[in-house]
């Protein structure tokens, strides 16, 4: 059972509130991207979880794909045991989802495997509880997130783009970006509104479209973090229609109209940075 455990990008994200639960609302469009992890499982006989991966860090019970085996073992009383592996290809900590990917992905196919028979709408209900993007992953369609991560509202149409991945090769914490946001909430509203790109989106009109993506963390992770506004200037130089961060960063992707400014954007920008991917939305 290999399932491609796939990444996203946020063309949109807006930081509302916060909750007396410690989350925020969120308004955001995310879209699957093609760059994924391989996450396979094998029933055990023994009555316990395991996770074996290409990156040791991932074999502890802090990765997100164990918790969200465990919430479903431990709800329904399963007996018998899984070995969950995972071939890590998406950087950690990245702003694109690999964590939250691989646990939807587990409680979809445990779902399966266990027979529980679980609704889309429960299964939703239980990733929130493991993290505000993985009920998007669930779904695993172009669409809009509002509320803590758990109100999905597929989008008519996705819309192919040619994107470039570029990771400076740091790790930000979600949890540390939204305390910065709290601490620095922006003193006016952006004028950027969600129906401007979901009507570029519905009309596939990539131009108009990467006109209004916009990210709240853009100017915490850019003040933070000077080597992404220089990734922000190369994108620029290299011909991209616009760039953003993703989630909380620091990935950085560069949208582009055609395959082929993409591809020379992907050779230049590849030695300069640890991590650069060319890849497309889907």
């Amino acid at each position: 059972m290999l399932l491609n455990s796939h990444a996203k990008i946020n063309l949109y994200l807006k930081i509302g509130k916060k909750l007396k639960s410690g989350y925020h609302n969120i308004q955001s469009v995310m879209q699957l991207i093609q760059l994924h992890d391989n996450i396979s499982f094998e029933r055990l006989n023994e009555d316990l979880i395991t996770v074996q991966s290409n990156n040791p860090d991932l074999e502890s019970k802090g990765n997100l794909a164990y918790k969200a085996a465990s919430l479903l073992k431990d709800r329904f009383k399963v007996k018998e045991g899984v070995k969950i592996i995972l071939e890590k290809n998406i950087p950690m900590s990245a702003g694109l989802g690999g964590g939250s990917s691989n646990a939807a992905n587990t409680l979809v196919m445990l779902n399966k495997l266990w027979d529980l028979k679980l609704t889309q709408k429960k299964l939703i209900s239980f990733g929130a509880q493991i993290g505000s993007d993985v009920p998007f992953f669930i779904v695993g369609k172009t669409a809009l997130v509002e509320g803590i991560g758990d109100r999905i509202k597929p989008l008519r149409k996705s819309i192919s783009m040619n994107i470039v991945l570029v990771n400076p090769g740091i790790k930000v914490s979600t949890s540390w970006a939204y305390k910065q946001f709290d601490k620095n909430k922006p003193k006016e509203k952006s004028k950027k509104n969600v129906k401007e790109l979901i009507n570029a989106i519905n009309k596939k009109d990539i131009k108009k479209m990467s006109e209004n993506v916009y990210n709240d963390f853009s100017p915490i992770i850019e003040k933070k973090f000077k080597i992404v506004r220089e990734i922000k200037t190369n994108f620029r130089k290299e011909g991209a229609l616009n760039s953003m961060i993703s989630g909380s960063g620091p990935t950085v992707f560069g949208l582009y109209d055609s395959i082929y400014p993409a591809r020379e954007a992907y050779f230049k920008l590849k030695d300069m940075y640890p991590f650069v991917y060319l890849t497309k939305t889907f």
